[in-house]
Parts: C-alpha cells; sequence; structure tokens
C-alpha cells in the first residue's frame, strides 16, 4: 500500500537497477521501486497517483557547499550586483539602494566582479563615496572574500593608517598609505564585527527565502557552509518549528572573523530536517579574487594569496573537532592551501566515529596531492558550475601552470576521491544543478572558451555527484542521494533525461516538480 505512487516515468536511480518507471512512496519514504503495471497493481483506493507522462524522476538534487542565508540575504535585503558589467552601473545600483534605505540603516551589497566591469578594478572607497557619501556601504566581492566599503564604514570601524591588518588578512592601501576601501579575508572581520546584524526574524526570512528557491531547483537539500553561533541558534529554533521547507547540513565556524577567539563547539545534533555535525574552515582565499595561496604569483602581479590561519592554529582546532566526533570541512583552494590541510588530516588519524572529512573547493590538486588526499580518505566538494561562471576570471588571473589542473574533477575521480558536487552560491548566481551538470561535461565557460577540457566527466558521473555524491559527504547516504526503498522520498521531476540529452542542452531541462518526504514542495 503506497500513500503516493509516481508512475510511467524514467527513474534514474543512482543505485542498483539504475532505471526503473515507477515509484511507491508511503509515510515520506520510498517503499518500492519497480516497473509502472507491479506498483499501480500494488496501489489502493488511498492512494494518490502521478502520471508522470513519460518525463524524468531523478533523487532531490543536493547542493554540498552553498551559503543559504547568504543566498536569501540576497532575495531579501541587500542589493545584489552580480548583473552590473561597469562601475558606472555599479555607483547607480548603489545610489538607487540608498534612497530606499532607512535613515540609520548600512548598506549592503553583494556580487560585483571587477573581471566582467568594463573598467576592469574594483570599485574602491572613492567610487563609493561619490555614489553614497553618507551612510556607511560595505559591498561583499562575488567570491564574499573581499570587501569594497566607503569612507564612512572605514571610520565606523576605525580603520586609519595606523591599522594593523589581522594574520590572514590584508588591508590594501594607495601609495600614500591611506586605506583604499578594499579589505581581503581575515581583514573582513574588521568591518563586520561593527555591521549590525541581522535579527533572528531576518535571518529565519532568509533561510526560507533561500530553500524555496533551492526546491525550485530541484535541491532538496543543501550545506550552509560556516554559520556563526547566532545563525545556528536560529537553525535549530526554526526546525525545531518545523518552518525548514528543505533539509540543510549546518556547518558551524570554529572562526569567525572579527571575534577574537575561536568559537566552541556547539552541540551535534540530527533531525529529519537539519543536520549540525561538521564544522568549517577556511584555509585560504578565493579563486576568483586571486586570494587563494599558491606558491607562484598570480598573472595580476606579486601577490600569491593568502593563508587564513597559523598553521599550529589550524591544526589545534581541527584536532579538537576531531576528537569531539566532528566532521571536518576546510575550504583549500591553491596549492598550499591543499598542502595545509593534507598535513593536518594526516596527522589527525581515524576518526574517532569511522567519518570522513571534506575539502572544500578543492580547486588547484596536483597529481601527488591527489593521491594523498585518496590515501586520507578526504571527499571533495568541487564547483564545476565556476568554470561556466567565473571561467574568465581564471583565465585572465591564474599563472599558466595551473591552468590544466583547474577544478580537476576528471582527476579527483580517477584517484578514487568521493565528489559531492555543488555550486558554492551566491558566489555563482546560477547555481541551477543542471547547469552545473553541462559545466563538468563541457568544461566550457560562459564565453566560450575550454577550461582543463581533460578534466570533464561524464553526465552520470555529475548527476552522481549532484546527488549521491553529497549525501555521502554529509554522513547522510543511508536516507538520500538515491531512488531505493527506505530513503526519504526527496525526488525531482524533470522534463527530460539529462542523460539523454546534448551537454549544452542540459540547463533548458525544467524541473516539473519537487517532493520532500513524498510532499509537493514545488510544481512548475
Amino acid at each position: 500500500m503506497f500513500d503516493l505512487l509516481l508512475f510511467n516515468g524514467t527513474i534514474l536511480t543512482q543505485t542498483v537497477p539504475t532505471a526503473a518507471t515507477a515509484v511507491g512512496v508511503r509515510d515520506g519514504r520510498i517503499t518500492r521501486v519497480g516497473d509502472t503495471d507491479t506498483l499501480l497493481a500494488a496501489a489502493d483506493a488511498s492512494t494518490v497517483r502521478i502520471d508522470l507522462g513519460g518525463r524524468t524522476l531523478v533523487p532531490g538534487f543536493n547542493d554540498a557547499h552553498a551559503h543559504t542565508w547568504k543566498i536569501g540575504h540576497l532575495l531579501t535585503t541587500m542589493l545584489d550586483l552580480r548583473r552590473v558589467r561597469s562601475l558606472g552601473e555599479l555607483a547607480g545600483a548603489v545610489r538607487a539602494f540608498d534612497a530606499k534605505l532607512p535613515a540609520n540603516a548600512w548598506l549592503l551589497g553583494r556580487g560585483y566582479n571587477e573581471a566582467v566591469l568594463a573598467d576592469r578594478r574594483p570599485p574602491t572607497r572613492h567610487d563609493l563615496d561619490r555614489a553614497c557619501p553618507n551612510r556607511p556601504v560595505v559591498l561583499t566581492r562575488t567570491c564574499g572574500h573581499i570587501y569594497a566599503v566607503n569612507s564612512v564604514a572605514l571610520q565606523r570601524a576605525g580603520i586609519d593608517r595606523g591599522t594593523v591588518a589581522p594574520v590572514g588578512g590584508v588591508i590594501d592601501r594607495d601609495a600614500d598609505g591611506e586605506a583604499t576601501g578594499l579589505l581581503h579575508e581575515t581583514a573582513m572581520g574588521l568591518i563586520t564585527k561593527v555591521v549590525p546584524p541581522p535579527t533572528a526574524h531576518d535571518f529565519e526570512a532568509m533561510i526560507v527565502a533561500a530553500l524555496r528557491h533551492q526546491l525550485s531547483l530541484g535541491i532538496t537539500s543543501s550545506s550552509d557552509c560556516g554559520v556563526s553561533p547566532q545563525l545556528l541558534q536560529v537553525y535549530r529554533a526554526v526546525d525545531a518549528g518545523g518552518r525548514l521547507p528543505a533539509r540543510v547540513n549546518v556547518m558551524p565556524l570554529r572562526r569567525v572573523d572579527g571575534v577574537a577567539d575561536p568559537v566552541p563547539l556547539p552541540e551535534r545534533f540530527a533531525s529529519d530536517m537539519l543536520r549540525v555535525d561538521t564544522v568549517k574552515f577556511l584555509a585560504d582565499g578565493g579563486l576568483s579574487g586571486a586570494t587563494a595561496a599558491l606558491s607562484v604569483p598570480y598573472r595580476t602581479g606579486a601577490a600569491s594569496g593568502l593563508l587564513r590561519f597559523r598553521r599550529e592554529e589550524l591544526e589545534a582546532l581541527c584536532r579538537e573537532s576531531h576528537d569531539a566526533g566532528w566532521r571536518i570541512a576546510t575550504h583549500a583552494i591553491g596549492d598550499l592551501a591543499i598542502d595545509q590541510v593534507l598535513d593536518i588530516y594526516e596527522h589527525l588519524g581515524p576518526h574517532p566515529l569511522g567519518y570522513a572529512h571534506r575539502i572544500e573547493h578543492f580547486g588547484l590538486p596536483d597529481a601527488t596531492q591527489l593521491a594523498r588526499a585518496a590515501r586520507v580518505g578526504a571527499i571533495a566538494a568541487p564547483q564545476t558550475i565556476f568554470i561556466h561562471s567565473l571561467g574568465r576570471n581564471f583565465r585572465a588571473y591564474l599563472p599558466d601552470v595551473f591552468a590544466p589542473r583547474t577544478y580537476p574533477v576528471r582527476s579527483m575521480l580517477d584517484a578514487g576521491i568521493p565528489v559531492a558536487l555543488s555550486s558554492d552560491a551566491p558566489v555563482v548566481e546560477d547555481d541551477n544543478p543542471l547547469m552545473g551538470m553541462a559545466a563538468a561535461i563541457t568544461r566550457r565557460d560562459d564565453e566560450g572558451y575550454l577550461i582543463a577540457g581533460a578534466e570533464a566527466i561524464t553526465a552520470q558521473e555529475a548527476l552522481y555527484g549532484y546527488t549521491m555524491g553529497g549525501a555521502i559527504a554529509s554522513g547522510d547516504a543511508d536516507n538520500r542521494g538515491s531512488i531505493e526503498a527506505g530513503k526519504w522520498a526527496d525526488l525531482a521531476l524533470l522534463s527530460a533525461n539529462p542523460l539523454s540529452v546534448d551537454a549544452e542542452a542540459l540547463p533548458s531541462i525544467t524541473v516539473d516538480m519537487t517532493f520532500v518526504a513524498g510532499r509537493l514542495v514545488h510544481e512548475r
């Protein structure tokens, strides 16, 4: 007997057997997978039947590395700059947003990318002062690793000629020693600590908006990679109240920029909708903004990026987390950061609960680092969507030696490393998993340039990475990631079979229905 029967479809199970035509659901979980005639015969008068009409059913997509509340911030109260194409356009957007804000509010925006601006440079405090001289302005670069702020914001934070940047950060200065308004990595904390934080109500609105957005893309589970203690409290309260629209793997930070001391480990927790058992660290910066830590300088000049931690502190915090039974997810993109993280993971030894630790992004590993990651049992969470959305940055900034190994997913899989694909949204505007799959297969950016073409993977590998891969990475493989009896009925109905179309056509496939625990939560 089923509560729900989905039949007459192409069902890509991501397990054995690989395909079926019908799925039966009871009490939120899958009870049978098989052929349409057999399951129709097993249904009764109370079963809700949905004829899939030949369309394709896949496990609900998992975005293994995103920033859920930040997606929601852009959907609610933050200025979205991801489509601006010049500093003049950016200034106009800031002025228009300024006019809508209450008198005492800070103006917060996100998404500029100097590589796509006609001016080919980031905004400085002088640009922002002209656009908005009377209130503090804080614009986050698209990567999330650099702030551009105006003079009022610098004054509020007390940043002047004598201010020393914290370890792992840079206060950009002009030839006269004055701050330009650009703050890199941990130096962002000098601003963050004086920005009025969102209220619990604000945070909840952001979370819910983001999860509903993800459900429209067939994403039924995702990770919020790096949250503060305050935000974690909100997640716990929203979950306790039954108000989470989709499942979230929330990763608390141990180091919050602008806070002097490490954050204590919270309580590990897991419910049907919320998982809190992975801590998040950032070993270096971002690749598209040239702050990831490389062993050689970027093409743009002498700088080679930043390591955000002293090695001793990072290892001590990882050791404490590991011994307390937590999974560890460490952002490491540049080769120096990857070596630092692999050294630490090797020193940690076997996990007391048998868990695997993660390397987030894993952007530029060489063959030796891939082999080390496989030996230590690490899971990789890369973003092939970056190839599409940020390829221009990679081509402009990366030294030639790194170009062939940019987000080398083929090599990760060949080395035996489990891969969970993801978007890192809102770093990219288009967090559609089908676009991420297309980028993983074609390896072309949005201007058509091929980037590390030998690292292409198949459509089946990409689909697995966006479904079962994420479930494995979060430790939830028993509950989701594939369509098989006993797992949650978290499902996405697609207008076409992603394994049967050309890769270029993948983004045109629509998500017609999304189910969480057998409940229809989105319909196109």
